[in-house]
């Protein structure tokens, strides 16, 4: 069995890489100008570029043939 501290830390590490990957993600999102998408409620949600919240967004891609 690990020891609870090790495991603590081994905790601690994920979560601060974990938060490294989301904010650097976002930020992607943000510099290519598309919403983010994440679940609030239950329900989809959008991350605008410029930091709106939305439920529905508008699609500017046309369908390819």
């Amino acid at each position: 069995m690990v020891p609870r501290n090790k495991t603590d830390k081994i905790g601690a590490m994920a979560e601060k890489a974990m938060k490294e990957a989301v904010k650097k993600a976002l930020e992607r999102h943000q510099k290519l100008g598309v919403p983010a998408v994440f679940m609030k409620d239950g329900k989809l949600a959008y991350l605008l570029p410029n930091g709106k919240v939305v439920s529905k967004v508008k699609s500017n891609r046309k369908a390819s043939k």
